[in-house]
């Protein structure tokens, strides 16, 4: 009886051991702070943040044009439609809106699926919403190493050196001509697993949060 409440008693100990503090500066909280970081803030998209739908005039649609390159793509991949509209434009060199036929870009259900809106800076300080079409999430895939702690002011920080991988790649984003319109994906994808990353955490009153 004596020997199996000590082995009760062992266990707890361990048990106790292995919880922890969320406030202790180890991989396992500083991984978790960084995936939590990065399920909000790690969204893979293509950088086309604008209003939608977008229009484009006909200096917009000549060849060479990165605007009307990008919109060509993304209808070939079926994610936008486009259709002819008129909408009113204010000139240059005037002030009164004139009625200007234009090129409109729409989203398509596919592409409602990877947009993602987000509040950006607009006129007068006010904010405006921008929307983005996505392609993956990074998340983190293995700990590289951690420096620190190290104390800024009154604050305790550290380091989290990590590679990422992609989860939820979409599969238009392996389309060639996606890939040669929006370069960035090509390295993006190629770095899963291979590039370091790194992620500055502060210890706060609810643990380790990263900036």
């Amino acid at each position: 009886m004596k020997n199996n409440l000590l082995c009760v008693m062992v266990l707890g100990t361990f048990v106790l051991v292995g919880c922890g503090s969320k406030n202790d500066a180890n991989e396992k909280n500083l991984s978790e702070a960084t995936n939590a970081y990065l399920v909000k803030k790690g969204q893979l998209c293509l950088g086309i943040a604008t209003k939608w739908p977008v229009d484009l005039q006909d200096s917009d649609r000549g060849a060479g044009n990165v605007k009307g390159s990008e919109m060509t793509a993304l209808e070939k991949a079926g994610l936008v439609r486009s259709h002819e509209a008129e909408t009113e434009v204010t000139p240059l060199s005037g002030t009164r809106p004139v009625n200007t036929k234009v090129l409109r870009y729409e989203l398509t259900d596919d592409g409602k699926k990877f947009y993602q809106e987000k509040e950006a800076p607009g006129l007068i300080g006010e904010k405006e919403s921008r929307g983005d079409i996505c392609f993956g999430q990074q998340a983190l895939d293995s700990v590289i190493k951690t420096e620190g702690p190290i104390t800024v002011g009154d604050k305790k920080e550290m380091t989290l050196y990590y590679t990422y991988k992609i989860e939820n790649l979409a599969g238009w984003a392996k389309d060639p001509n996606i890939q040669k319109t929006f370069p960035g994906i090509v390295s993006t994808i190629d770095g899963a697993g291979k590039t370091t990353l790194n992620q500055n955490l502060t210890l706060t009153d609810h643990g380790w949060e990263a900036d």
